[in-house]
């Protein structure tokens, strides 16, 4: 396992020399900010920079350390790698690292593993390691944590302001268990949540000659009018049959292409906005499953995946990709970092969220994949006492410093082709979210990802396949909060 303080990582730069202790850890970066990256965020980073947090100026922790475990898969945008160097993302994460420990007066030491496992993280919760003070893991394997113990109530934190741009709010009220307890920390400092949120790309040469205009989806957007029926309409027109089989296949004008009919039915499901379970005045949460959006939801979905002009890649994801970037496909899903898959796509192509349920939905919503990162702080954490603002200050200085560099750079300049897609990404990042049945759904009897099997089997039968497994999901969550309960 690899532990680096970024003081050290400090001394490398000015030393010029790092070594790594253990070959089989994840390296830390050594190299300096570059003058490209500290020019993007200025020139490019929305005000976000002058954007200030509410800690006291005079905070200082006398050079205490703190100890971060994450996923070596994460490791680039906590730690900062070696092997990355001169990559201006990493060079902005090194660089937010020691800004953070400089101002207040801490030693960040992390640790990353690779081939990381939660029963890793389970283990070291419950072995109540001091070293250990704050968790980064996938959130399909960390939220079912919350029933074990050995986390801290974020809300029992000092210096935290969940009001601030910087910190997701419904995202985080989506993981409570109760409305007096909050345990899992999302926002932009876990920026791989904002990597992993899930977008629809449509291709603007194609849209402009079959339904408008080539920025047309974006004034629909905008207008608030862009519906999963206007979707699966202009799918449909779309599609040419182009060897004349008669059925739709990979060699036709497509107007949807995805991978399988599995996590890409998820970001449909939660875009809705259908909130499939209630929560009481104390917070807690009941399931609410048999509503008649839902069931609707599961008839338009099963049409849309199966009907003329939408096709299903089962070889392998890069076919899917492939359709779309050789412009013979209208519209192709993937996740906001999917963007540096089109880089060399000839049509030019546009960014935007997943459609409405309807045009009353009131706002759009975007679903990020479960396998984002999410942070918990550990019970046992001998620095409680600075946790609130370690935390502050590492998510208000990666929506200053980092996110600008990832999210205007990357993906807006070097990848987004025009300035309306930029404001599309915008809408994207101030809408993601999760739903409570999605993030716990492999601890409540597989009700969050329902939608997969019924849209797989082209089955419209939802209360039916409901039902089934009603009772199984109740008692899991009536297990859920019995071992929440007795455990914090």
């Amino acid at each position: 396992m690899k532990k680096r303080s970024l003081l050290t990582v400090l001394a490398a730069l000015l030393l010029a020399s790092c070594a790594a202790d253990d070959p089989t850890q994840a390296a830390v970066s050594t190299a300096p900010v570059t003058e490209h990256t500290q020019l993007q965020t200025e020139a490019s980073d929305g005000g976000r920079s002058q954007m200030q947090d509410g800690l006291p100026v005079d905070l200082d922790f006398d050079g205490r350390s703190f100890g971060i475990y994450v996923y070596e898969e994460a490791a680039k945008y906590t730690i900062g790698l070696e092997d990355a160097a001169g990559d201006i993302v990493n060079d902005a994460v090194i660089a937010r690292n020691i800004a953070v420990e400089e101002r207040l007066n801490i030693t960040l030491s992390q640790f990353s593993q690779p081939n990381g496992s939660i029963n890793t993280v389970s283990s070291l919760l419950m072995a109540g390691d001091p070293a250990y003070d704050l968790f980064i893991a996938y959130q399909y394997e960390m939220a079912p944590l919350i029933s074990r113990g050995g986390l801290y109530n974020l809300y029992h934190l000092d210096n935290i302001d969940f009001s601030q741009p910087w910190w997701w709010e419904n995202y985080m009220q989506q993981l409570q268990l109760g409305g007096e307890s909050r345990f899992f920390a999302v926002g932009d400092y876990f920026i791989r949540a904002l990597m992993y949120a899930h977008t629809v790309y449509y291709n603007k040469a194609m849209y402009a000659e079959y339904a408008d205009n080539a920025d047309g989806l974006y004034e629909t957007v905008l207008d608030g009018t862009w519906t999963f029926e206007r979707m699966s309409a202009i799918s449909r027109d779309v599609w040419s049959d182009l060897n004349n089989n008669g059925r739709t296949d990979a060699d036709d004008i497509l107007g949807y292409v995805t991978y399988k009919t599995t996590g890409t039915v998820d970001p449909f499901v939660y875009s809705s906005d259908i909130p499939f379970s209630e929560r009481s005045d104390d917070g807690t949460v009941t399931l609410s499953l048999q509503q008649d959006d839902a069931v609707t939801l599961a008839e338009r979905l099963s049409e849309f995946f199966w009907q003329t002009g939408s096709f299903h890649a089962t070889e392998s994801s890069t076919d899917a990709t492939r359709i779309f970037t050789e412009g013979r496909s209208m519209f192709w899903c993937a996740h906001l970092s999917g963007a540096k898959y089109l880089r060399d796509m000839k049509d030019d192509f546009g960014m935007i969220p997943y459609p409405k349920f309807d045009e009353e939905q009131k706002q759009y919503r975007s679903l990020v994949h479960d396998a984002a990162s999410i942070g918990a702080v550990s019970a046992s954490s001998g620095n409680l006492d600075m946790t609130g603002a370690i935390l502050e200050a590492m998510c208000a200085e990666t929506y200053r410093s980092v996110t600008p560099v990832w999210y205007e750079t990357a993906t807006k300049i070097k990848y987004s082709r025009d300035d309306l897609s930029s404001q599309m990404i915008d809408l994207i990042h101030d809408t993601i979210t999760t739903n409570f049945i999605y993030a716990y759904n492999y601890a409540l009897n597989g009700v969050g990802m329902v939608y997969r099997d019924l849209v797989t089997k082209q089955s419209k039968d939802y209360v039916s396949a409901v039902e089934k497994i009603r009772r199984g999901a109740e008692k899991k969550l009536d297990e859920l909060y019995e071992a929440f309960n007795e455990n914090n």
